[in-house]
């Protein structure tokens, strides 16, 4: 993958942006708390959750899952990568 970051790329500043600034507000010590609007859009996405689920496992069935899921994780620890559970 790194082949595909570009020297003006910073994905670690990205990653810290959320995808709606006003879903989080900042709290102390640079942390930050969840909105009203924030817990909103997670409960929606929750709500979603199985439907997206189905769409995205449609014709694979539960133990090619497991199969390919335990495949790129070798995959990722091969190339140097960690894995969190």
């Amino acid at each position: 993958m790194a082949s595909h970051i570009r020297p003006e790329d910073d994905p670690g500043s990205e990653a810290a942006e959320p995808v709606r600034p006003e879903w989080l507000r900042p709290a102390p010590e640079g942390t930050s708390w969840i909105t009203g609007e924030g817990e909103g859009a997670s409960l929606a996405l929750k709500g979603n959750a199985p439907a997206l689920r189905a769409a995205l496992h449609a014709g694979i069935s539960e133990e090619d899952y497991v199969t390919t899921a335990k495949v790129l994780r070798r995959f990722v620890r091969n190339a140097g990568g960690t894995i969190t559970p």
